[in-house]
């Protein structure tokens, strides 16, 4: 009878970063532990497909510098990843390997090595959101006498009032919502912080009709929003939703068809609309949930409205520029190009 294998190091250190270093050291959510697993997952199929070597013969000696480009420039080149989500990637590997040197003291000189792995440069995009009356061509586009309609409608209607995050949509309990005067909801963001969101009284009325619909107690730490099966509608059923209305608006609303959208640019739209009503930045930093006002402050820049507005109100340059000042032998440099 063959004798089972005896934790390695690498074993020791994987198993010391999921059960002790995440939820006990860094206190982080289970969406970033469920990331961290993905990611070593992949790093280490990686490496022993690389190496033509069984997963249980890697140990922490495989793992080096070179190996983690490797890994990182195959997640780009082959498996087509974005330069965003490598980085994310690569924040995992730091992130164990600063258990590993914080467990394993003879490991620093490695765990340092990884560490100094920079992240690379991304480039900006563009914010996509929707101006108003695209919002009100989705809104109108669904079919509210259906029941599954009605769920649909409940949704978008309060994505587009919270600016709330797919996932905090998902989360979502039934006894986080007052839908009385004054109507708000109780969300649950990045790093398990907390934020309370009004509700306008339009959007508070279709969610109750909504919750009426469906016998749904809230009293009760139910899931607000299901799919067909009754379970918790997911961030991909989220994303499906906001993309079938999408398309079927754009009958009504061709600028629609131009527009790439995905559960984000509910987010983005409700920033905006909230910025063009004359909310204030830090208003609505506390509004979405923001943890840095920099965030926030992509969308100062975003309104093709709010730009052309300001242009109108800025003072008309000057068309015609009078002759230079003539140079003369008892004028200083600096008083001559004042003159100008």
């Amino acid at each position: 009878m063959n004798k089972a294998p005896s934790p390695n190091a690498l074993a020791r250190a994987v198993h010391s970063f999921f059960e002790d270093y995440i939820p006990t050291l860094r206190g982080l959510s289970r969406h970033t532990l469920l990331s961290y697993r993905d990611t070593l997952m992949l790093l280490l199929r990686f490496l022993a497909t690389s190496r033509k070597v069984d997963p249980l013969d890697l140990d922490l000696e495989t793992i080096t510098p070179e190996t983690v480009l490797e890994f990182l420039n195959h997640l780009e080149h082959e498996r087509h990843n974005k330069v965003s989500s490598r980085n994310v990637r690569l924040a995992a590997i730091h992130a164990f390997f600063r258990c590993v040197s914080y467990q394993m003291p003879e490991r620093i000189e490695q765990a340092q090595r990884i560490l100094a792995i920079p992240f690379k440069r991304t480039g900006s995009r563009s914010i996509d959101y929707l101006e108003y009356q695209e919002i009100c061509a989705v809104l109108n586009s669904i079919d509210r006498t259906a029941r599954e309609g009605l769920r649909d409608y409940a949704l978008l209607a309060f994505l587009f009032n919270t600016g709330a995050r797919a996932q905090e949509v998902v989360d979502l309990n039934a006894d986080a919502l007052q839908l009385e005067s004054p109507p708000q909801v109780k969300l649950l963001g990045k790093g398990r912080k907390t934020r309370i969101c009004p509700l306008w009284p339009q959007t508070a009325q279709v969610i109750k009709e909504f919750v009426t619909s469906v016998n749904l107690d809230l009293r009760a730490p139910a899931p607000v929003f299901r799919n067909q099966r009754g379970q918790r509608l997911t961030r991909f059923g989220i994303r499906y939703i906001l993309a079938k209305y999408c398309r079927r608006a754009v009958v009504n609303c061709p600028s629609l068809k131009a527009k790439r959208l995905h559960p984000h640019s509910a987010r983005h739209s409700c920033a905006i609309y909230l910025l063009k009503s004359g909310v204030g930045l830090p208003d609505i930093s506390k509004w979405l949930g923001h943890a840095s006002s920099d965030t926030t402050n992509r969308y100062a820049t975003v309104d093709l409205d709010m730009k052309r507005q300001a242009l109108a109100k800025a003072a008309a340059p000057r068309t015609s520029w009078g002759p230079p000042a003539q140079w003369r032998q008892d004028t200083s440099v600096i008083e001559w190009l004042e003159s100008l």
